[in-house]
Formats: C-alpha cells, structure tokens, sequence
C-alpha cells in the first residue's frame, strides 16, 4: 500500500513502483519507462464493505457487466494502471458527476440513495485515479515527448445481440486520426494477425464501441501529445454468464495482445517519440520465476539427449552379420534409460511456469516442456514397437510435397565427377582441430566408433565427434566444418552463453531448424553438390519406405542401386533410419533446408543462430532479444568469403516447392 503522494513523488523522480493505494482501490506498475502505457479501468469487482447493503444488485449480476481478466491481458507490460475497485461502486470511465450509477444495464442499482459521504468516498478514489494518472503522463511525455495509453476493456456479445461482433474493437471517435492513422493502422494488422483457440480473428473500428469513455475524453483535453487508444475485446476467453475463464483461450489472447501492443508501440516511438523506445534490459534484471522454473528444467532435462540413447552400440558386429547373410534384419541393441519416465514427466508438469511474468516467455517454456514429455515417451520405448509411433509424434513424416521434392532431386543428372573420399577420420580429426583453433570456439574434437553418421556434435561436452571408420573427401570435411562446427558447435556455444539454459535444452522444432541452418551453411559456403542434395533425398525416400512397411534389405537395397550412395553409406543410411525401431527424424533436413532458403529472402536469421532454436519461435526470439531476456549471438558463421552460388545447384534449389 502506498500514498498518493508517494506514488506521485516516485514518478516525478522517474523511479521504478509498484504498488496500491487508497486501500487497494487501483494498482500502478512500473518497471521501466517506455513510451507506452495500458490500462484497465473495469477489471475491479471489489466493492468497499460499506456499500454491500445497499447494493439491489448481486455480485454475479455486477461481474456480467465489469471487466474481468482485462488486467492479465495486460499485466505483462512495463506500466500498467489496473482498476481493483468495481465500475458498480464508480466508474472511471466517466465523468464524476456520472460516476456512480442509479442504473445501469436496465436494474436498479441501489436500494436507495447512497448518504452524502460514502459518494463522497467513491469520488475521491475516482479523482485520486486521474491524479495519479495526470503525473504518469506527465513523466512519460516529459521523457520520451510523446505516450500512447492503450485503454482496454471487455464487451459481451452472446447475451446482446450486435449486427457485427469483431474480436477486437477499436473506438477512435475521439482521437485525431489523420495525425495516428499509422499508429491505429498498425495495431489493427497486429491484432489479427495471429488465430485464437484455431479461429480467425478481426480487428474493426467503431463497430461495437466508438470510444466515448471519460478517459479517452480525459486524456485528449489535457494531454497534447498522448495518443489513447480504447480497445474492447470480445468475451471469447469466458463464458460471459458464470464468469468462468477459458484457460487455453485466454493464454493465446494474452499472449497475441502482448506482441500486438508492444509492436504497436515501438510504431507509435518511431513516428511520435525523441528518444528511442528502450534499451535491452539487462539479463540480470529477469523474472526470478524465470530464473527459478529456467533452472529447475534445465536441472531435469539436461541429459536427455536423444542420440545417445538411441545411436546402437553394436553396429560393427550387425554390419558384419547383415552383409554375410542375405535378408538379414539387424537386431540392434541400445543403452539402459538411466532415467525413471514417470518421474520425469511429473517433474516437468510440476513446474510453476504459470508464475511467469512475459506471456511470450510463459507460452515458450510451456512448448518446451510439451515437447519434452514427448520425448521421454519416444526414447522410453527405444527399440520397441511404440517407438515408431512416438518418432511419429516427435519429428513427424514427409508428406507429398517433401517426396515430391526428394523424388525431382534424384532425377537430376549429375555434372561434376564426384570427389574420391580417400581422408581417414584421423587426418579428418586434424583439419577439424584447425578450424576450431582458426575459428577461436572452446571446444574438442575426438574420434568415436559408436556413431552412426560421419560425426556429430555431443552438446553437453561441446565436443564433436567423428566417425572413426568414415572415409571422407575433401569436400565432406569443407561441408562438415560448416555443418557440424559452423551451426551445430556455433549454436551450442551461444546457448551456453545465455543467462537462461532453455535454449541449450532446445526449443521445439529445433531439430528442423538446427538440420536446416547447417545445411544452408554448406550451399551458402559453396561446399555442397548435387550428391549430398540427393542424400538428402535419399533420407525423404528411405523414411517414407520405412513408413509403408519395407524391411531393412528392402531399403538398403534401394539405395545401394541408386546409384548415390556406396554400400557402406547405404548400410549407415538404413541403420539411421531404422535404428530404435523407426527414426524419421532424417526427412527433415530437406525440409529445414527448403525452408531456410525461403526465410532467408525474407529477414535475418541471426536469432535462430542464439542456441537450439526453432523457426515457428523466431519472431518470439526477436522480440526476446530486443527485450533483453536473450544477449544476441556471440558467435555467427563467417560469411565474409562465400562464393557465388553454383547456377545449376541455385536453379535446382529454387524449384524445391
């Protein structure tokens, strides 16, 4: 609890507050100054004791017609000033004379008229609101010259009958909209951008509301260069009769309006403002409920790598057995789970990510979370029947564009004589040492006879791994040394060097992603040809068989007569797939790289760059970053000497669909 003159001393001095006062009558947050406020001035439902008698209405009638949960729509944002009292005790969206009601909504509110003093006491909490919101402007325009206010509220649409119901409603009616049409322009394309609970979403203008209220009025009259903007949302996150939320629902809605405003803002800053909207806050200044549910999955998940379970560790003798016996089916065998799934799961569920403040934040850690429940389940059931399904669930399936692109790739003639690989995996060891050094990373590199591709990155010890029987060209150590070293290393470096260790976990997707990055690192740098983009089709179509029923020999005869591969690359393409009992994760380094050539015509991909990312989460990063919840990547590859793209390989590119 706080005094007005408190609070009013704290904004004049441009301090940091939170706090409520006149007994809790409205709450004001400030975490830091930005040039954009929200507020909720129909969120209360409490009323003072004194008045409860001479109420005529009852509570459940009152919440119909107030605003709940308008203030977790907003209460992740830098300032907010969120009403507590009820709009049935005053409404601050009126003026005072108007303020307290006599009706409202065709009931009477009040028994009978309310005594002299308890308006007296109303009235007084309704002017103490505006004084207080007179110094926070004041302070926000005094710094930055310029404040746009987002006044959010709720309407009913299933109990009123309307013509048209948009989901968000924008009242400009008082507002100079030649001079903002930007700033509404753009909040309007934010806010239907994104579905809600699957269903599209509109953004209308004066169709329900047209922004009367007594604080847009307020605002307008006494501050010259304050846009505020009242927004209503329609009650699709509760059920307007109960007063019951939709959890799911609202968490999308919460989460949209977050992104959606803050976008909006930085609009408003550019056009509107002196001085930049912010600066990333330091990493030290995070949610500790971040920090706290960060460290605890992180503590948890942290030795769950897939590879390591699922990778066989009898490769060597099933080889030798499948290729003296014709039709052999390989029985692999993998190591013990040292964890119990059961107890992992409720771990993860346990976690408190609800007590996370950034909805984009709260939403992130919640998929990872998902993602991780998924994967216990797929390396649960490692070499058993189930273990196809929830390879399935996890990484998904090539569907008919991937084998249609994968199919287009392998009938494409090839025009090089392909590279002789005649480079041990120790004189591969020596050139990867030099790159690492060249490049300056801190990590190791050592020769393994457990892997089943070339090699591979081991994440928690950033070591990279090499396939001690490989046998390499020149141009599979070029395009190794960008793949595994340029993407997968680079990114396991920045993740480490986050104050938050999600990101070393892995978002989900980020396999798509990491696979798609390094495979654009090989065609960026000039190291890859048409063989390995027919590898790569190779793994679509082996997949894809794998998935209709074909058997081991089945496959690896497949592709031991295409011509791509020698039988020694055939046999480790089919184990790939077939390890565990049906690994699909191969199909989607095609995917990812189609994908990554297309994003990279659009923006940067710098962020996907900060640690085992995913691309569905890349605006959700940029905004992270911008915000100072992630430092930027330290590491990024050395594009500074990449040659020109390879015509007939670019052509080729391009007409992946």
């Amino acid at each position: 609890m706080l005094s007005e003159q408190a609070i009013i001393a704290a904004l004049e001095a441009g301090k940091p507050i939170s706090g409520q006062f006149a007994e809790g009558a409205f709450h004001l947050e400030v975490r830091e100054y930005v040039p954009y406020i929200a507020t909720a001035v129909h969120a209360g439902h409490r009323t003072r004791a004194s008045l409860k008698s001479w109420y005529a209405i009852s509570d459940a009638e009152r919440l119909q017609e107030e605003d709940p949960f308008t203030d977790g729509m907003i209460e992740s944002l830098p300032i907010t000033l969120i009403a507590r009292d009820s709009r049935y005790e005053y409404d601050l969206n009126r003026a005072p004379e108007q303020a307290i009601y006599t009706q409202a909504w065709g009931k009477q509110v009040w028994t009978e008229a309310l005594p002299n003093a308890e308006v007296d006491v109303s009235l007084s909490k309704h002017a103490a609101y505006y004084r207080v919101l007179s110094a926070l402007l004041t302070t926000v325009e005094r710094k930055f010259g310029a404040c746009v206010l987002f006044d959010v509220h709720s309407y009913n649409y299933q109990i009123r009958s309307h013509a048209y119901a948009p989901t968000f409603n924008i009242g400009t009616a008082q507002l100079d909209t030649l001079r903002f049409r930007t700033v509404l322009d753009e909040l309007k394309k934010q806010l239907g951008l994104k579905k809600l609970a699957g269903q599209l979403v509109d953004c209308a203008e004066n169709t329900v509301f047209q922004g009367h209220g007594y604080q847009a009025n307020y605002i307008t009259r006494h501050f010259d260069n304050t846009l505020v903007i009242p927004l209503e949302v329609k009650k699709v996150f509760m059920d307007e009769n109960s007063g019951e939320l939709f959890p799911v629902v609202f968490e999308k809605l919460q989460r949209n309006m977050h992104v959606a405003l803050s976008k909006t803002a930085k609009t408003f800053a550019k056009n509107h403002c002196y001085k930049p909207l912010r600066k990333a806050k330091s990493t030290s200044l995070l949610d500790p409920a971040l920090i706290n549910v960060d460290a605890a999955l992180y503590r948890i998940a942290k030795n769950l790598e897939t590879l390591h379970y699922v990778n066989p560790s009898n490769i060597a003798q099933e080889k030798r057995r499948f290729f003296s016996k014709r039709h052999y089916q390989p029985i692999f065998k993998y190591r013990p789970l040292k964890i119990d799934p059961y107890e992992f799961k409720e771990q993860l569920y346990r976690l408190p990510v609800g007590k996370i403040q950034d909805p984009i934040v709260k939403d992130l850690y919640r998929k990872v979370i998902d993602s991780y429940a998924t994967k216990i389940e797929l390396i649960t059931q490692i070499g058993r029947e189930a273990f196809l399904y929830n390879s399935l669930r996890y990484y998904g399936e090539p569907d008919y564009n991937d084998i249609n692109n994968a199919t287009f790739l392998l009938h494409a003639r090839e025009t090089e004589t392909l590279p002789k690989k005649d480079i041990t995996a120790e004189q591969a060891l020596v050139r990867f040492n030099q790159a690492i050094e060249t490049m300056g990373l801190p990590c190791k590199v050592a020769i393994s006879s457990k892997l089943v591709a070339k090699a591979m990155v081991d994440n928690s010890k950033r070591l990279l791994l090499v396939n001690s029987s490989a046998m390499l060209s020149e141009l599979d150590i070029n395009a190794l040394i960008e793949h595994e070293i340029g993407v997968h290393l680079l990114t396991t470096l920045n993740a480490d060097a986050q104050q938050l260790k999600v990101l070393h976990l892995g978002l989900p997707g980020n396999t798509y992603t990491q696979e798609g990055l390094a495979i654009y690192r090989e065609y960026q740098s000039g190291q890859i040809n048409l063989t390995r983009l027919k590898v790569l089709a190779l793994r679509v179509i082996a997949v894809n068989m794998l998935l209709k029923g074909d058997k081991f020999y089945q496959v690896y005869e497949f592709l031991a007569d295409s011509g791509v591969l020698n039988v020694n690359e055939a046999f480790a393409l089919t184990t790939r797939i077939f390890r565990g009992g049906g690994f699909t994760k191969d199909h989607l380094y095609l995917k990812g790289f189609k994908d990554i050539v297309q994003l990279a015509n659009s923006r940067s991909l710098d962020n996907l760059y900060l640690g085992k990312t995913g691309i569905a989460h890349l605006d959700a990063l940029d905004a992270l970053v911008e915000q100072g919840i992630f430092t930027r990547p330290k590491y990024l590859p050395d594009s500074s000497r990449d040659p020109e793209p390879d015509t007939i390989l670019s052509y080729l590119i391009s007409s992946i669909k």
